[in-house]
């Protein structure tokens, strides 16, 4: 899977690898684009098929070739042992092929036994063949002729069955533009490598180019968008941390003269060699980006080098030598994977062979009982669980995409990832105006200005689609579970839905009047990833404000934004909640209109009118609405936080902004949690000069003081004894 910010190189990436020619325009991904061909995997160019041998991508390719070298041993070994007693019957054969989540654990029957039919007393195969001048005299009749001419082919060399099996991959092109981030989660997985790319042509430390969105008459450019380049690796590499296992011993591979690397791996490539940053060594400020990549908690992920690629020298005669040592290394770290052997049955194959076929016929999806009875009459797959492992295992190399955590989402089995992402594209990007799209064109500008997307133009988009409800319910389903898209309420019959990534940044300094008239201190939720995981602020955003509407039901609506969300909670006391999503950290901020002293400096801050039962009822709400999230999905599991508060002595006046960065919920603020509060009253931070203590009762509207704490324990003791 090659990632990465837009317009780095990856779908020239993706030509070198193959040895394609180099394109100097080459358009611009949009959402994914899963290349369903499946390459060797060599230090030569990637080439479909079989060696030196171009296939049809397309075709049952893996299962007529591992079928094939199946049945040239069964024969081998009859035409050696005509007299045993006991034949090995290919219902029990299983097959080292490629990466599965668990090797199966038990054998079961599989094709039927014409695979496996054949006589003959002579241990030359070779000489048999040539006898019987073709595999449909030597084989049963029932033999697909298919599998029968490759086995004629193969046989010619028995070297080509006995050694070592081939390693192939499907390459996976993920657009860089921002608008389609949201959807990369739904098919990032654990059972893959990746490739990191970044154009060494830009400053990683200045402000990324402006991310443009199609709009229904014109192109919007989010002026406001604050992110580097750097920002944007740091977000690549945080998606694919949150596909660590959560235990203690995750899987790692080690290579000779190499320390370990956890999974899945991130190889690390650094394009555009050819014309580096302000002239400078193209290594060498590859190197400094890897070397700040190295210090993040996911730096085990990286392999333990950086590589610094030409892909205008694709194609020619003298290839970039930095592409063949890639090609070199991902062949060598492939082979290293534990799952690379682990064998899956040969009906395993068969099954997906199957559905490829009705791929190519044009079925996009089938319902999770066809796909049930085609397992079962088909292929011989007659257990329910052994069927549910194998979709796993399908879902897992992204196969066939298949969800199963509520009924809604077990319903379809997506059998062309490809029309999955396209589908999702319609609805979460504005499509550009067309006269036939006139009676719905003020539904499209309300989804290109609010976010807002009605059931109306839902159907609209999605019409030609299918004509399933239940399909379409499933697919709302998935879009939910993964947040490209969250119920929103409505006030007239028609459903409305928000998608979080149409909201584009506010105005950075509307933001900053706003938050400069606040009294009370921010709370933070700071994260151990040293990121907000990605995809999480807009669930965030939804479930808060489901919460709001229940504890105050406010008439107004919240003002949403791509990193800020401000909800009215208390508007006849000019009370407001406000969610500001930084790189690093969540900001909570209580706006509480003119209660608070505003003469007062916040240090000396008193509750005054403001009533904190409403500020520390947000910060449990917070960190329940947190603490479900991450049990409830996947990509969250390995997710850990606390909430915090900013320290007041050595950040700037407003106890938000970094001292050295002058960057408000800057990474390196020295945040102090509750219980640090509770320990010591005084900063530790190194270089403080003067009086380094703090007053706890400043931050008495997110936590209660020690005092509070003392008085609550004696009074609940005292009710106990009482009882």
């Amino acid at each position: 899977m090659i990632i990465g910010q837009d317009r780095t190189g990856k779908t020239s990436l993706k030509k070198s690898l193959k040895g394609e020619p180099f394109r100097e325009n080459e358009s611009s991904t949009e959402g994914i684009e899963t290349d369903p061909s499946h390459f060797k995997v060599s230090t030569e160019f990637w080439k479909t098929g079989e060696k030196g041998q171009e296939a049809d991508s397309e075709s049952k390719f893996l299962f007529d070739q591992q079928a094939a070298k199946l049945t040239i041993r069964n024969l081998k070994e009859e035409l050696t042992n005509s007299s045993s007693v006991e034949k090995t019957s290919v219902e029990e054969e299983t097959i080292p092929v490629r990466l599965s989540e668990e090797p199966s654990t038990s054998k079961t029957e599989s094709l039927d036994s014409d695979l496996h039919s054949c006589t003959g007393s002579d241990s030359d195969l070779s000489s048999e063949f040539k006898e019987a001048k073709t595999v449909k005299n030597l084989l049963a009749p029932e033999l697909p002729e298919d599998i029968a001419t490759l086995i004629e082919s193969l046989v010619q060399n028995d070297k080509a069955v006995e050694e070592e099996d081939d390693i192939y991959s499907i390459l996976w092109d993920f657009g860089g533009q921002s608008v389609y981030y949201a959807t990369h989660p739904i098919f990032l997985t654990g059972k893959a490598i990746y490739i990191l790319s970044y154009d060494l042509s830009r400053n990683p430390y200045e402000k990324s180019n402006v991310p443009v969105r199609k709009g229904m008459f014109k192109n919007n450019q989010d002026i406001h968008c604050t992110k580097t380049n750097m920002d944007y690796l740091d977000f690549w590499m945080a998606s694919i941390y949150s596909l660590v296992c959560p235990d203690a011993n995750c899987q790692s591979v080690a290579l000779p003269n190499t320390s370990s690397t956890a999974l899945p791996p991130v190889f690390f490539v650094c394009t555009h060699a050819d014309e580096p940053y302000c002239g400078t060594d193209p290594r060498e400020l590859a190197l400094e980006i890897y070397g700040f990549l190295r210090t993040k908690i996911y730096s085990n992920l990286l392999f333990r080098d950086v590589f610094v690629v030409d892909n205008t020298k694709s194609g020619s005669e003298q290839e970039c030598p930095e592409v063949v040592r890639l090609r070199k290394e991902l062949l060598a770290f492939s082979k290293k994977l534990s799952q690379i052997k682990e064998t899956i049955p040969l009906k395993w194959l068969l099954y997906e062979n199957v559905l490829r076929l009705l791929r190519n016929k044009g079925k996009k999806w089938i319902p999770i009982m066809e796909a049930r009875q085609i397992a079962s009459d088909e292929c011989g797959i007659l257990d329910d669980k052994q069927f549910q492992t194998l979709l796993n295992f399908l879902h897992d190399q992204r196969i066939l995409i298949h969800f199963n955590e509520t009924p809604e989402l077990q319903n379809v089995v997506i059998l062309d990832p490809q029309w999955l992402i396209d589908v999702f594209k319609k609805v979460i990007t504005v499509k550009r105006y067309e006269h036939v799209e006139e009676a719905v064109v003020e539904l499209w500008l309300k989804l290109e200005k609010t976010g807002i997307l009605d059931e109306r133009l839902l159907d609209h988009a999605w019409g030609l689609l299918f004509d399933n409800q239940e399909t379409r319910r499933s697919l709302i389903a998935i879009m939910e579970r993964f947040s490209l898209l969250c119920s929103w309420p409505s006030a007239d019959a028609n459903k409305q839905y928000l998608v979080p990534s149409m909201l584009m940044y506010p105005p950075t300094d509307d933001v900053l009047e706003v938050l400069a008239s606040v009294q009370l201190p921010s709370l933070f939720v700071k994260f151990e990833l040293g990121r907000v995981p990605p995809g999480l602020f807009p669930r965030l955003v939804l479930q808060f404000f489901q919460w709001c509407n229940e504890e105050w039901k406010s008439p107004l609506s919240p003002e949403l934004f791509d990193n800020f969300a401000l909800f009215h909670i208390l508007p006849d006391q000019g009370t407001s909640v406000i969610l500001l999503c930084h790189s690093a950290v969540i900001e909570v901020v209580v706006h509480n209109g003119n209660d608070a002293p505003q003469a007062a400096a916040v240090s000396d801050f008193t509750h005054g009118n403001f009533d904190v039962s409403t500020s520390r009822a947000i910060h449990r709400q917070l960190r329940l609405i947190l603490e479900c999230m991450r049990k409830e999905f996947s990509w969250l599991k390995t997710m850990r936080f606390e909430m915090c508060v900013c320290c007041p002595v050595c950040s700037q006046k407003g106890y938000v902004k970094c001292r050295a960065h002058d960057v408000r919920g800057c990474e390196c603020l020295h945040l102090l949690s509750e219980a640090e509060l509770q320990k010591r009253q005084y900063c530790i931070r190194p270089g403080v000069r003067g009086d380094c203590r703090f007053r706890v009762k400043t931050f008495a509207p997110w936590f209660a003081d020690v005092q509070e704490r003392r008085i609550s324990v004696n009074q609940v003791g005292s009710v106990l004894s009482q009882e």
